[in-house]
């Protein structure tokens, strides 16, 4: 079961998933509604830690890749109010955006405002996990370590939903990943130019995607001879 962007009340150690916007949500909605337990997604609102005893998972991309995936996202869903704008961009100039530090990294008001893009790209997880500020890189950090019980990381994303399974004993034989975009180039086929400037005005998340990164490899070289067979089928079945 799953229920949005609310503050649980009255339930004994909720599980709280932090989505950070184009890092695997769509896939974990769907594996959430699946089970029997309640699970709060926390699409709109960013880490705040709950007075009473509260498991928080969530997922971490590294954010060139994400930059990538939001203005093929924008372009492809005609439901986002930035839709009409971006579907005339190129990418050069979907960043030309992201890089223009006129534009106060904020949410404005109106989402239909083209300014909206640096909110949607600019350290954008280090925004949510640090509790609002897109700067504060530390608190980010100490918050992962300090008060999530599960970091999945892109990179590694069969690798994190097995550790997940491992973890709280979830079914996850329904598994199909969602909201691909269909003709989006690999990183790889990106000029580096273009992916040097995502970097820069991403330094923080670039740091938290590492710090995540190194977290979850070291819980995977803790698994014993049988947990490593098993994540082996696990990819394999699920390619």
């Amino acid at each position: 079961m799953i229920k949005f962007d609310q503050k649980p009340i009255n339930e004994s150690n909720p599980i709280i998933y932090i989505h950070i916007p184009k890092s695997g949500g769509q896939t974990m909605w769907n594996l959430f509604r699946q089970q029997q337990e309640l699970i709060h997604v926390w699409h709109n609102r960013f880490f705040c830690k709950l007075n009473e005893p509260a498991t928080y998972i969530t997922n971490i991309r590294h954010p060139v890749d994400r930059v990538i995936s939001t203005y093929y996202h924008i372009r492809r869903y005609e439901r986002d109010p930035l839709h009409k704008p971006v579907n005339q961009m190129t990418l050069e100039e979907f960043v030309s955006w992201v890089q223009d530090e006129s534009i106060e990294n904020k949410r404005y008001k109106s989402k239909r405002k083209l300014e909206n893009i640096r909110y949607r790209t600019v350290n954008l997880a280090t925004r949510y996990i640090s509790g609002g500020d897109p700067e504060d890189i530390k608190l980010a950090k100490r918050n992962l370590r300090k008060s999530f019980d599960y970091v999945g990381v892109m990179d590694y994303y069969m690798e994190s939903l097995y550790v997940m399974q491992k973890m709280y004993g979830w079914d996850l034989s329904s598994f199909r990943k969602k909201n691909d975009n269909p003709g989006r180039p690999k990183v790889q086929e990106i000029s580096q130019d273009l992916i040097h400037v995502i970097e820069m005005y991403n330094e923080h998340d670039i740091a938290l995607h590492q710090y995540a990164k190194e977290r979850f490899e070291k819980k995977l070289n803790l698994l014993n001879e049988t947990e490593r067979y098993e994540l082996k089928d696990w990819v394999q079945q699920n390619k």
